[in-house]
């Protein structure tokens, strides 16, 4: 791949990897899907508002004479570039520069024969290791985000932890699992009955019957009656 940043250049790239491919006469179909839960996959994902990206893609190859396709899934967070402007490209267009990382991944591993261990500037293996860890490094390891997602009491401080998680890259799937529960807790409790509202839609006490009054409600009782009699 050419190693100027650009979104053509990885097009290029991957063209040039199908090309190969297509010319063995083997070549029976490629697809790539995303997921941004690890549950439900799709070929692309519509909520990646606030600098989110999918956490995993998955790449598959059809080749002729393989009883099954090629499977080859990846973590964002395993191999984005750490190269400032290619992350900042990855970011920017998710889809397109993780998915065709991806793909190439699996064709790599389909047609091994003819594509040979090639590695592009936006591999893993191409990239340089950091001679030492920066301070927002310290930073991003050294907040407990679970934590946090277990203290968020509702869903605007639930959201907050969830953006500034995506913006350090520290989103991983037990914790979107996680959040995604707390999301559902954190709604069930404001939905819960109190125990006071029960007690109060209890049904009205019965009036009590008259032949058990205290004995001066009996004894105006029987002034009322002979009242009564006396008007006969």
């Amino acid at each position: 791949m050419s190693t100027e940043i650009t979104e053509e250049a990885v097009q290029q790239t991957l063209q040039g990897y199908l090309t190969i491919a297509t010319k063995t006469g083997e070549l029976r179909g490629v697809n790539v899907e995303f997921t941004a839960d690890g549950v439900t996959w799709h070929p692309l994902v519509f909520d990646l508002a606030d600098g989110a990206h999918p956490i995993a893609a998955r790449a598959r190859v059809h080749r002729a004479g393989w009883a099954e396709p090629t499977h080859a899934p990846e973590l964002w967070d395993e191999v984005v570039p750490a190269e400032e402007g290619w992350r900042a490209l990855w970011l920017a267009r998710p889809h397109v520069l993780f998915g065709a990382h991806t793909l190439r991944a699996a064709l790599r591993r389909t047609f091994a024969d003819v594509l040979g261990d090639r590695r592009e500037p936006d591999d893993l293996d191409a990239l340089p290791a950091p001679s030492a860890p920066t301070p927002a490094s310290d930073d991003v390891e050294a907040i407990d985000w679970l934590a946090r997602v277990n203290a968020a009491t509702t869903i605007d401080a639930l959201n907050t932890v969830r953006t500034e998680a995506r913006l350090a890259r520290a989103v991983t799937l037990p914790l979107k699992q996680r959040m995604d529960a707390r999301r559902d807790e954190i709604g069930g409790d404001a939905w819960a009955t109190p125990a006071s509202t029960e007690q109060t839609s209890a049904a009205p006490k019965r009036r009590e019957p008259q032949d058990y009054r205290p004995s001066e409600n009996r004894a105006a009782r029987r002034k009322a009656s002979r009242k009564k009699g006396g008007r006969r």
